[in-house]
């Protein structure tokens, strides 16, 4: 609080309020979109991660990082239930 800094309660089970959630859901659908239903080997899986990874932009990112107040609002206007994230 001496330095301007404000915490607030943060649920401890919820994937809405974890930004890596959302990225690895977007891994995960450019993942299949790209390959489809195909089974990849480990290794050519641990490359359609970095590939999706890679195809992560900025403007995603900043979307994210601005959509972080309406979801913490939204979590505690459902009291840690339920949120359209």
């Amino acid at each position: 609080m001496e330095r301007g800094i404000y915490t607030i309660y943060w649920p401890p089970y919820s994937p809405d309020l974890n930004p890596i959630e959302t990225i690895w859901n977007w891994i995960k659908d450019y993942i299949e979109n790209r390959f489809g239903d195909v089974q990849l080997s480990y290794d050519n899986l641990r490359a359609a991660v970095k590939e999706g990874w890679e195809a992560i932009t900025i403007e995603q990112l900043n979307s994210l990082i601005d959509s972080m107040r309406e979801r913490c609002e939204a979590v505690i206007d459902a009291q840690g239930g339920y949120i359209k994230f």
